[in-house]
């Protein structure tokens, strides 16, 4: 089996539109469009963010398979949490196929980025879960309780509910994350500086210029939902119950609000 393999070599349905989040951004500032602002085609709000967050749980069911295979010589115990990974990803993806029914929507119906899958070309485990686990997946932790509060505004209990059972399982795995980058690099303050410094670079292209903030502090935007306006945050707040559950510092939060960049992983 070959490593670290392109995105284009995923297994997708040739009807499936797979592009780099590049093309999707420059896409948006060609139409006079914020980078991280909605597409055009993306008429409801709820249909789209369910989309890229079900893409984004295939891919990290992918990558979590992929790092088993790329890295046999790991701790045993890494590899464990490894696959145990990769069933909880493939719930995930099962639940949000299901959410993106239950909303009228399939996958497919809009294009998938390649973030997450770009993170597993890192050859080095404490780099990839850094990446992976604690910059992305710390990611999913505010996207999924922004989502269950847009959720409740709206009434849903059932994406309410299916939100909250996934997020769960991603405190989970940047914990394990926070843990394997320690012990991976553990006697070696190089390599784990680079681990860091490959999160810090997955953290700074999605801190979009500091614009992520607390819920207290954001502001509140009307999104089309449906057939319906719901207010929603602005931007992607920090949710920082959520984070401090999965092991990050109040510093690196506090990074994270004001745009700091870099942050330091314990």
């Amino acid at each position: 089996m070959q490593r670290m393999i392109p995105v284009d070599k995923l297994a997708r349905p040739v009807d499936h539109i797979l592009l780099p989040a590049e093309r999707l951004r420059n896409a948006r500032v060609e139409q006079g469009l914020s980078a991280n602002s909605p597409m055009p085609y993306e008429e409801d709000f709820l249909k789209s963010r369910l989309h890229g967050i079900c893409a984004g749980e295939f891919q990290a069911m992918e990558a979590a398979g992929r790092t088993l295979y790329d890295f046999p010589d790991a701790p045993w115990e890494f590899q464990l949490d490894m696959a145990r990974q990769v069933w909880d990803e493939s719930r995930h993806a099962d639940i949000y196929l299901k959410l993106l029914e239950y909303v009228g929507s399939y996958y497919g119906e809009f294009p998938e980025g390649e973030v997450l899958w770009s993170c597993t070309q890192a050859e080095d485990p404490a780099a990839r879960v850094a990446g992976i686990n604690r910059g992305l997946e710390g990611l999913a932790c505010d996207v999924f309780e922004q989502l269950i509060r847009l959720a409740q505004n709206m009434g849903d209990e059932v994406i309410e509910r299916a939100v909250d059972y996934v997020l769960a399982d991603e405190i989970t795995h940047v914990r394990m994350g926070s843990k394997w980058m320690r012990k991976l690099t553990e006697g070696d303050p190089e390599r784990f500086a680079r681990a860091q410094a490959f999160q810090d670079n997955i953290d700074a292209l999605f801190n979009f210029g500091g614009g992520r903030t607390t819920i207290e502090q954001a502001a509140h935007i009307k999104q089309r939902v449906g057939d319906k306006e719901i207010e929603i945050d602005g931007g992607i707040t920090i949710a920082r119950e959520a984070r401090l559950l999965a092991g990050f510092t109040e510093e690196e939060i506090d990074r994270l609000v004001h745009g700091f960049g870099k942050s330091t992983a314990y």
